[in-house]
This record gives structure tokens, C-alpha cells and sequence, in this order.
């Protein structure tokens, strides 16, 4: 085997390259997809260091004591090492810089010290130090006593000092020693959305002014970022304590980062272990105050109350719950502001409050305090409709009992617009100046009114007309202050100022007699906080490594497929080509076989002979293949990081070399090469002995071929349903819309491919005329040559079939690129961007109406900027912050962001819509009318207003993101948690064609309200203009405190479009490569036939014929089967590609596509050149004796 191997030496090279090529192709394929996710890991476990869980509360802040309580009882927990808790505060803001007012948003502001940066120090795993830590040059902390030094410039130089890291640094072109702005939201305590909310940008923005004392590289601590997404992050680093008091948020924090032993760079904690689970443990530490919630002990009771004035509804229904299970006495209360309270023709008393009560509760319970009326008897239980006035009240209104009193108040609008309500109430009597009726620990401490002296003296975040405040309220409130004024029941105290926020401002206590009231207050806190779940208010440990290195694991496109997709021609020409250069070696070695076998070897042995000589050369290939993959995924690699950057978003992905991958690969490879290779000597071992000696193979193997056969009549009925079916898809695709036209477009092209490669087949098999022969010139033989191609109608089928597909492919796939520049859409309404023209997102929330001239005004926008929005329209979108489920994230999102939509947006309409569930097909199916019905299938954004059951939210997604990122499709769910850490699922209920709406999915406002009631204010828009350019400079201009960012919609769709575009460039230069190669085995076949057809073309070179006329003739049967191939494919593939090419022809990249055509046709011909000129000196004496 070895001389054998020697003595062809040329042909097994060839044999050699060919399987290594397809080995190459095909591991290095295999290997990207192990650097993209190898890549993704270590960017994981870079920005994160030895952070492996993290809490960032969105409720408000707690004590950051709490950090070190945490510490050390996980700690005591632990049995495998130290567990730290780290605080800090993590803010999302907008940097300008102080001179140029370069702007960045989106960026991270964090409030550390020295805690956070030793995360960065070392390696827990290797020990070594990491890039960017003290032991590295440019490190974030640059040791202990540097972070101090760092720290400490606050105080000597005119501003704090800040840190930036690189990303954040080229964003503003600023400076060690530049100032820089920091502007980001000023977090309250009571929700900006209840009527005691501030919602003025002086108190929604805070602006901090800083100084840069140092640049950090984006490694290590540089790079930190909780979200899983490759894209570098805009950090700025601020002293924890300078943040605390700009925030006024003295020992306070929002943030605490957790490591865990064992965790190291698998991310997984060791909880299991030995190790402390940091969730559980805070379970246990965790305080009222860490909670909002504040035990007051007045008098012979104890009050619950909370900093955000209303109590939260899950803390609420626990400590009543802990009262009732303790058995002590509890009220729980509802107090509100009153805007009067009036008598019919009568005064009005101004500015009141009202406490919501049930006054039978108090029946035995003194220690809860008395409500009497001015007879010494006990209130009365009230009814829906009915009232309790102080006696001050009474005798100020001169009402007596039975009288209706109106109340009048405000309510809070879903776009945080203020409306006055009345409420008529009957009059049921009336209480006595004393006890609860004074008791002015019943109205919670309403910032800007409680603390001050006078009631004109009040700073209210809603509308008070003093001057309808009277002397004898100044009074009142010298005297009494805020206590109440009135009394109603709980219900009606429900009915009218119940909202998402809560329905209780206070919960009083009492202790049974005999106990005291500290004992009692003590064990209902213990009690309490062990009832309360932490993450049912935002307090939640997330496992940030393991849930990052699990997004990178499972990225949303796998890149593996994806590249072996995308050279999948270039795999099976290579072993294609394997084949057709082993059968070409086999060839050579007729006689050699033919002697074999009449010297008595078996044809199972020569098959095993020629089949062992394959192994040993796919073997060879492969390992050389093997180590040509390495460079293979290192030359994709570059080419992601540099050519398709669009794709990934990212500069910063490796080679990552997995042996696992090698492997498979390889054995893969060999598998492919070597049933290539059987299928190229499948036959010939069986031929006669004879034929073989003689060396001419061309008359047992070509035959005469019957074209009127029953094979025939199979390919002529084949052909025709093809095409028939083909113009019936056309016709059907005509009266269908725009998604499902596409399809059919495809899918008549691909039956017209079948139609054009079984008609040719027919031909090919049809047998040859000797007219041509009976004809004089360079026509006469061009013709003699493309009947030629009828010799070996398999092989040339063969050649022309694979051509023929590939071009079809290629040419499909690049009719939908479009050229860089070209708009990607109509811009209509139903068209990918809605019709809307400008997107704009902002960092810090908007509670003002973009479209109302009172919020313009309220946001500080001058004249001329106003008037630019009062010719425009705005849909402000409510958000709930998540991950990018977009294709711009290589990670795979476990909670992607969520927008609810408006009511005008969903009224409005718009966008293509791919997939629309039909709901009268569920269970159980939705009671609506037919109007309702028929208005839902011209609008499907109607249904995200469906009830769809508790739990249950109508959700809207983009096809692309849902089926491909999200791994989810119609009528799917997706599980997310709520504010209070309950489950609720979204349900798929359309899915949009290519739009704006990539990176989230959207629900309605109504529900994102329900279920998220923490979430205020509009951080994303759409709007409608026609002065697109001049408006996003205005509102860029007007809002950049608010971080607002304005693009144009169409420039947003065709972002996401870029990606699209690069894949399909990138599948355009792979395919084309694989297509190249492919042509090649033309010029083998030519070799081949030459071969075979040795003793034919003798015989023409001794009749006289010249060798330029054979080359001719031999070059015309391989540029026929060219041709054909490239014409067959190309003309089904713009058939299968017509939508597009029809509604966007200028968008198309034609100068790609034709020279990737051009350079198939160059190659394939140059390939058959050197064929020809291979093949042509055959020598003539032996090929004639021969026959």
C-alpha cells in the first residue's frame, strides 16, 4: 500500500488537501462556536470578579450595616471559607463633560470604596492577580493604599473625585483633571405617581459636579456590569460617601454584591457544599428599616408605619397577619388629604384629612385608642355612603346628623394627570374633640407639609390655593395639626383613594391587658420579620455569575451551526471534490485492477485495497485538516471582530481551542470523506477484468441511454407538477399578504429549481444525435461539445445540480441584502418603524406629557422647543428594565426588557404583523363581540387590552427576536416575576415582521401598571413628525439632563437590519467559496472524460483534427454545464426572491452578487483550462492499439 501510495503520489496529494479542506471547514466551524462562548465566558467572569451575587433593590435604599451583619453571618454559615458582602450604590445616569458638554448616556454610576474594588484584586481560583487589579499596570484599585489616595482627592481638590473607565472616557474625550456632570435620578421615598409624589425635574434630577482623578482600562472593575451583554459599559466610579450625601442618603445603600467560596470561575456557589446561601441569610438579618417600614411607640400603642407614607400591600396583609397570629389588638388605617369638605350651600373646610376606619374595632380595645361622638357613646359602624365629622368640623359647616357632605379630592390619572372628585357621603354623626379624633399620628408625615409651622408655610407636590385658607384653619392646625377631620369606613376609604401603591398609611398596635406595650411591640417585630419574605419587596440575591456564564453558554445564536450552515457548501464540494479526485486516481489505475483481478484477487479485496489506500489518505487530510481548523476559526474569528463586527457587537472575542471539538470534528470529517470515497469506487471494482486492461473505461460506462423510457415518462411528469405547482404558488401568493407572499414566492422558486433540473435531466438522458457531427466550423464542434455533456449523464446531472443549488441559494440569500445606506422600509404605517419617525429612550423616567404645553413647560422647554412638539405626537411607553432580547446580544436574555404600551399607541395601530393568534381558538376563549373581533384582526395591538386570566398578560414580540433569541413562538408563554416576587407569564399573542421592537417585548400600560406599580414615569417614545431633525436636536438640546437619547426609526430598524445584512454577507463569501470549489470538480470531470474518452480523441487527432479544436469542444461541454447550472438557479432564486426585488429593487447589493457569479464562471472555466490542458497530451499510438 505504501509503494502504491509513493508511486501516485501527485493524485493522493490532491486526494490529501481535498480532505483536509473539508476537515478544516468543518472543526473550524465547530471551533468558533467554542470561541464565541468561551469569549462570552471570560467577559463574564471578567466584569464580574469575584462578584457572584448580587442585590440591587429598586424599592429605595437600606443600611448599608447591613452589608457587615450579612458578612459575618454567612460566615458562621460557611464551611468551605470567608463569605464577604460588599455595599455600594448603583445608580444609571448621563455624564456631561464641564467644557465641551460632550454627552454619554446610559452609563453606570457606582458609589464604592475600597470593599469593591479588593473584588478585583485576585483571582480566587488561580491566584494570580487580574487584569486590571493592583498587580496589573493601569489596575482599577492600584492597591489599598492608592484607592485611599484616590478617595481622598475629594476633599483637596474643588470638586469630588470620579473615576471613568476607558469606554466612558473616549465617549467624552475628557481628561484626568476635567470636570464632568453626573445626572441621575433622585430617588424618593414616596412613589412619584401617588398625590403626595414630586415630579418637577428639580426634584427627579440631581446633578453632581466631579473632577476626574484617574481612567481605568475596560478590564477587570473597569468592565462591571450585571446584565449579561458583550458591548463595553460607561462606568463612572464615585466615593461611596460623596454619593451618600449628594443623595442625602447618609449609611445608606442600594446595592450589595456577594461573594461566595468555591464559587470561582464556575460561578456556582457553594451552597450545596458547605457554603451560604446569601438570600437565606438575609432572610434572617434583614430590619423593618431595610424593609421602609418604621414601629413608632406612642402612648399605650405602637404605629406601623412606612417611609414611602403608604404601606406596601404585601408588608400590609403580613403584619396583620402577625398581629392576629400574636393575638394582639391592631387597626389598620387609610388616611388622605381632603381637598374640602362642603355642605350644600353652606362653607367649606379646606385642606383636610380623613381617616378610613372601621370604629367597631375600637369596641373593647382601649389601648387602640376611642372614638366617641359628642354624646360619650362609641362611634358607630359606618356604611358605604356615610361619614363621621370632629365636632370642629361639624360646628364649622353647621351640619348636623343626616346631612349630605360633599368630599371633595384628588385622584391620580394614568398619565399622572390630577382629577377632582366628589364624594357625597350622609352625615352619621358626630365625634368628640378627644382621643383619635385629635390624634394626629394617624396621617403620615406628607414631606414639605407635616414638619411646617403654618398652613401657609406648606410646599405640596399637588395644587393648594391658599387663599382659601382661613384664619380658623391656622388655628386648627396650631392646635391639632394634621389630625383628621372626618371619618369614613375602610371600604369607602377603599373604594375612593385605594391604588397600586397600598391601602393602609398606618397599622396600630395595642397590648393585651397585663402586658406591656415594649414586650408586646418586640415580639410583633420579631414575629413580623419573620413572616416577611425579602424578595416579595425587591430584596433579592441574584446569582449574577452562574446566570451569566448560562446565558453564554447558551447563546442566542450558536455559532457552531451557524458557521457550519454557512459553509455548508463549502463541506460538501470539498468532499465532492474528494471523490471525484479519488475516482480520478482509480481511473488512472484501470489496468492495475484489471490485473488483479485476472490474477485471481476477489472484487471485495480490490474494493477493500483502493478503500484502505481512501482511509489512509482521509485519515492523513484530516489530521493535517484538524490543524488547519485551528487557523481556519482563528482567520473567523478575526473576521467576526473586524469584517462582521455588525454581528456581534463586540471586539472582544478569542480563539478558544476545545479538544472535544477537535474530535468530533475529525471523526465527522473522516466519515463524510470516506463515504465519498466509497461512493467514487463503488462500481468500478465490479467491471469486467477485460475492460479494465485495456484501459478504457468510456464504453462499459456510457452506454447508450433511452430518453423514451419509463424513467422518462417519471422525469417529463415530475418536471411538469413542478412548474405547475410553481405558478399555482405564484398565483396564490398574488391574493396573500406580504409575510406569507414571501413564502410562497420561495417556495414556487424552489419548485421551479426542481422543474429546471429534472427537465435537464431529461435531456441529458436523451440520447445523442450525430447531427452536429454532419456540420462544418466552430459551431459544429461547439455543439459536438455541450452534446458531449449527454456521455455520463449522472456525473454531468451531478456537476449542473450542484451548481444549479448553490446559485440558488447565493442568489436568493443576496437579493435580501441590502446596500449600505439604503432605507429598509416604506416607513408606512404598516411597515417596520410604524410610521413613526424619531425613537428617543431616556435614563431617568419622565412624568411629564409631551404632548400637554403644561409638561413642556414643566420640563424647562423654551419656546421655540415647544412648538416643535406641539406639530408632533408622542407616545410615551412605560418600562420595566431587563436584558437586550435583541440580536445585538450574543447572551441569552432570561428576563428581557418589557415596555407598556399607551392607550393612543394601541388605538393607533401600525407595524406588519408575521404571526396573530386566534383567540376564539383558546381555552377559554374570549367573550367579545363580532365588532370587537373583526377591530383585532385589523389591529392586533387590540389584544394586548384581552383578559386572559389571572397571571396572565398579553404580550407582543418581534418574530425574529421570539423565535430565534427567545427560543419561544405564538401563543408561547414566558415566565417573569412581579414586584412581589410572584410569577406571572407572557403570553405571545403576535409577533411583528422585522421592527423597531427587536430588543423587548411590550404589554399594555394597564398591565405593566398592575403588576409592576413601582415602575413610574415614560423612559421610551415614539413620535410622529415632520420635522424629524430639527425636533431630536431640540429634545437631545431641552432633556440631556434626563439622558435622553433621539435617534431616527429608520436608523434604529436598520441597526438591527445590520446584523441581518452581515450574516448574510458573511453566508455570501462562504457559500461563494464552497461554490468556487464546487467549479472545480468541473474541470475534473473534464479530466475524467478526457480519460475515458482517450481512444475517441486519438482517433479525431489522427483524422486530422487540431488539438485547439479539441479544446474547444472540451471546454464548451464543461461551460455548458456551467451555464446551465448558473442560469437554472439564478432564474429560481429571483423568482423565489420577487417580493423584495419587486418593492425595494434599489435596495439590493448587485455589485456582490454578480461578482460572486463572475468569479464562479472565471474559476470554473480557468479550472476547466488547466484540465484540457492536462488532459490533451494523451498519447495516441497506445489508446488506438487499444481499441
Amino acid at each position: 500500500m505504501l509503494r502504491s501510495l509513493r508511486h501516485y503520489w501527485k493524485i493522493d496529494l490532491a486526494v490529501c488537501l481535498g480532505a483536509a479542506a473539508a476537515t478544516s471547514v468543518l472543526t473550524g466551524a465547530l471551533l468558533v462556536g467554542d470561541s464565541v462562548r468561551g469569549s462570552l465566558r471570560d467577559l463574564t467572569l471578567e466584569r464580574l470578579g469575584e462578584i457572584d451575587h448580587a442585590l440591587v433593590s429598586d424599592r429605595g435604599f437600606f443600611r448599608e450595616e447591613l452589608a457587615g451583619q450579612l458578612s459575618d453571618g454567612l460566615a458562621a454559615r460557611s464551611e468551605v471559607g470567608d463569605t464577604g458582602v460588599v455595599p455600594a450604590i448603583l445608580l444609571r445616569g448621563t455624564a456631561i463633560h464641564g467644557r465641551t458638554k460632550a454627552r454619554a448616556s446610559q452609563i453606570q454610576i457606582l458609589g464604592i470604596d475600597h470593599r469593591f474594588t479588593a473584588l478585583y484584586e485576585q483571582d480566587r481560583a488561580t491566584g494570580k492577580s487580574r487584569p486590571g487589579s493592583s498587580g496589573s499596570e493601569g489596575g482599577m484599585g492600584r492597591g489599598r493604599q492608592g484607592q485611599a489616595e484616590l478617595l481622598a482627592r475629594e476633599s483637596s481638590g474643588s470638586f469630588p473625585a470620579v473615576v471613568i473607565n476607558g469606554s466612558l472616557q473616549r465617549e467624552l474625550a475628557a481628561q484626568i483633571g476635567d470636570s464632568i456632570l453626573l445626572s441621575f435620578e433622585r430617588l424618593s421615598d414616596v412613589h412619584r405617581e401617588s398625590l403626595y409624589g414630586r415630579r418637577g425635574s428639580a426634584e427627579v434630577v440631581q446633578t453632581l459636579r466631579l473632577s476626574v482623578s484617574g481612567i481605568v482600562p475596560d478590564r477587570g472593575g473597569g468592565r462591571f456590569a450585571l446584565r449579561p451583554h458583550q458591548g463595553l459599559p460607561l462606568n463612572a466610579f464615585v466615593p461611596l460617601q460623596v454619593l451618600q450625601r449628594a443623595l442625602d442618603q447618609q449609611g445608606a445603600v442600594n446595592a450589595l454584591f456577594a461573594t461566595s467560596p468555591g464559587g470561582g470561575a464556575n460561578g456556582e456557589a457553594a451552597n450545596g457544599g458547605g457554603g451560604a446561601d446569601p438570600q437565606a441569610a438575609l432572610e434572617q438579618t434583614v430590619s423593618l428599616a431595610d424593609v421602609g417600614l418604621q414601629l413608632r411607640r406612642e402612648l399605650g400603642h405602637g404605629s406601623l408605619e412606612s417611609s414611602q407614607l403608604i404601606i406596601d400591600p404585601y408588608l400590609g396583609d403580613v403584619a396583620q397577619e402577625a398581629a392576629e397570629e400574636l393575638g394582639l389588638p391592631h387597626l389598620p388605617a387609610l388616611t388622605y388629604l381632603a381637598i374640602s369638605l362642603e355642605l350644600d350651600g353652606g362653607v367649606s373646610v379646606p385642606y383636610s384629612t380623613v381617616t378610613a376606619l372601621d370604629p367597631e374595632e375600637l369596641v373593647g380595645q382601649p389601648g387602640l385608642g376611642e372614638l366617641k361622638l359628642t354624646d360619650g357613646s362609641p362611634a358607630p359602624a359606618l356604611a358605604a355612603d356615610e361619614i363621621l365629622l370632629t365636632r370642629w368640623a361639624a360646628e364649622d359647616l353647621g351640619a348636623t346628623t343626616g346631612d349630605e357632605i360633599a368630599l371633595a379630592y384628588y385622584e391620580v390619572g394614568p398619565r399622572e394627570e390630577l382629577f377632582t372628585r366628589r364624594a357625597r357621603l350622609a352625615l352619621r354623626g358626630v365625634v368628640a374633640m378627644e382621643g383619635l379624633a385629635v390624634d394626629r399620628s394617624l396621617t403620615p408625615a406628607y414631606p414639605g407639609m407635616q414638619e411646617t409651622d403654618d398652613m401657609s408655610a406648606w410646599s405640596a407636590p399637588f395644587p393648594v390655593d391658599l387663599s382659601r385658607v382661613r384664619p380658623k384653619d391656622e388655628d386648627y392646625w396650631d392646635d391639632f395639626g394634621a389630625a383628621p377631620k372626618a371619618f369614613v369606613s375602610r371600604a369607602t376609604g377603599r373604594r375612593l383613594w385605594g391604588s397600586r401603591f397600598g391601602e393602609m398609611t398606618s397599622l396600630r398596635i395595642a397590648a393585651v391587658p397585663g402586658r406591656e406595650l415594649a414586650s408586646a411591640a418586640a415580639d410583633f417585630e420579631r414575629h413580623l420579620l419573620g413572616k416577611i419574605n425579602a424578595a416579595r419587596v425587591g430584596m433579592v440575591f441574584q446569582p449574577v455569575k452562574a446566570q451569566g456564564l448560562r446565558a453564554g453558554a447558551g447563546a442566542t445564536q450558536d455559532f457552531s451551526m451557524l458557521f457550519i450552515g454557512f459553509s455548508m457548501f463549502l463541506i460538501v464540494s470539498a468532499a465532492l471534490l474528494v471523490g471525484l479526485l479519488f475516482r480520478l486516481g482509480v481511473e488512472q489505475r484501470t489496468q492495475e485492477m484489471g490485473l488483479l483481478l485476472a490474477t485471481g484477487f476477489t472484487v471485495a479485496a480490490v474494493r477493500r485495497r483502493l478503500l484502505g489506500e481512501g482511509a489512509v489518505l482521509a485519515g492523513t487530510g484530516g489530521a493535517i485538516g484538524v490543524a488547519g481548523a485551528v487557523g481556519c476559526a482563528w482567520l473567523m474569528m478575526a473576521g467576526l471582530r473586524t469584517w462582521w463586527l455588525a454581528a456581534v457587537g463586540t471586539p472582544f472575542l478569542f480563539l478558544h481551542v476545545e479538544w472535544g471539538s477537535l474530535v468530533i470534528g475529525y471523526v465527522v470529517s473522516l466519515l463524510v470523506v470516506l463515504l465519498s470515497i466509497g461512493w467514487s469506487v463503488r462500481r468500478d471494482a465490479r467491471m469486467p477484468a477485460s475492460v479494465l486492461l485495456s484501459g478504457e473505461m468510456g464504453a462499459g460506462a456510457a452506454g447508450t441511454v433511452d430518453g423514451r423510457g419509463q424513467g422518462a415518462k417519471r422525469r417529463r411528469l415530475v418536471g411538469a407538477l413542478a412548474a405547475g405547482l410553481s405558478l399555482v404558488l405564484i398565483a396564490l401568493a398574488a391574493e396573500s399578504g406580504p409575510a406569507a407572499a414571501a413564502g410562497l414566492f420561495f417556495g414556487s422558486g424552489a419548485l421551479l429549481l426542481v422543474s429546471g433540473l429534472t427537465f435537464l435531466s431529461l435531456w441529458l438522458r436523451g440520447g445523442r444525435s450525430g447531427a452536429a457531427a454532419l456540420r462544418r466550423g466552430r459551431w459544429a464542434t461547439t455543439r459536438m461539445g455541450w452534446r458531449n455533456s449527454q456521455r455520463q449523464p449522472g456525473r454531468s446531472m451531478l456537476c449542473a445540480a450542484l451548481v444549479a443549488s448553490a446559485c440558488f441559494v447565493i442568489v436568493a440569500v443576496g437579493a435580501n441584502r441590502r446596500t449600505e445606506g439604503t432605507g429598509p422600509d416604506s416607513g408606512g404605517l404598516d411597515s417596520g418603524t410604524g410610521g413613526y419617525a424619531l425613537v428617543a429612550e431616556a435614563e431617568v423616567p419622565l412624568y411629564q406629557d409631551l404632548n400637554d404645553a403644561e409638561g413642556r413647560f414643566e420640563l424647562g422647554l423654551s419656546g421655540s422647543d415647544s412648538k416643535l412638539l406641539t406639530d408632533a405626537v408622542v407616545y410615551q411607553f412605560r418600562g420595566l428594565p431587563g436584558e437586550d432580547a435583541s440580536c445585538l446580544n450574543l447572551y441569552k436574555p432570561e428576563q428581557p426588557r418589557v415596555l407598556g404600551a399607551p392607550v393612543g399607541f394601541i388605538r393607533r395601530g401600525g407595524f406588519g404583523f408575521k404571526q396573530v393568534i386566534d383567540l376564539q381558538g383558546s381555552e377559554p376563549p374570549p367573550a367579545h363581540s363580532a365588532e370587537r373581533a373583526v377591530a383585532v384582526v385589523d389591529n392586533p395591538w387590540l389584544l394586548l387590552d384581552e383578559d386572559l386570566g389571572p397571571g396572565v398578560i398579553p404580550a407582543i414580540g418581534d418574530y425574529n427576536s421570539v423565535l430565534w433569541i427567545l427560543h419561544l413562538g405564538l401563543g408561547e408563554e414566558l415566565t417573569i416575576r412581579d414586584e412581589s416576587g410572584m410569577e406571572v407569564r407572557l403570553r405571545l399573542v403576535a409577533l411583528l415582521e422585522s421592527s423597531i421592537f427587536q430588543s423587548e417585548l411590550v404589554i399594555s400600560a394597564a398591565s405593566l401598571r398592575k403588576y409592576f406599580p413601582g415602575q413610574g414615569g415614560s423612559g421610551f417614545f415614539l413620535i410622529e413628525t415632520a420635522e424629524a431633525p430639527q425636533l431630536s436636536i431640540a429634545l437631545e438640546r431641552s432633556l440631556g439632563e434626563y439622558g435622553l437619547d433621539v435617534e431616527s426609526a429608520a436608523d434604529r430598524l436598520a441597526g438591527f437590519q445590520a446584523v441581518e445584512s452581515t450574516y448574510l454577507s458573511t453566508f455570501a463569501v462562504l457559500g461563494g467559496l464552497g461554490l468556487l470549489l464546487g467549479t472545480v470538480g468541473l474541470g475534473i470531470i473534464l479530466v475524467r472524460n478526457a480519460i475515458e474518452r482517450s481512444a475517441e480523441l486519438a482517433a479525431l487527432r489522427a483524422f486530422g483534427f487540431r488539438r485547439s479544436t479539441l479544446s474547444l469542444m472540451l471546454l464548451t461541454e464543461s461551460g455548458f454545464l456551467l451555464a446551465v447550472g448558473i442560469l437554472i438557479g439564478s432564474a429560481a432564486a429571483v423568482l423565489a426572491a420577487a417580493p423584495h426585488v419587486i418593492s425595494s429593487p434599489g435596495t439590493i447589493a448587485l455589485r456582490p452578487l454578480f461578482g460572486t457569479l463572475a468569479a464562479v464562471v472565471l474559476v470554473g472555466m480557468g479550472a476547466s483550462a488547466l484540465a484540457v490542458r492536462f488532459a490533451l497530451p494523451i498519447p495516441l499510438l497506445q489508446p488506438l492499439k487499444g481499441n
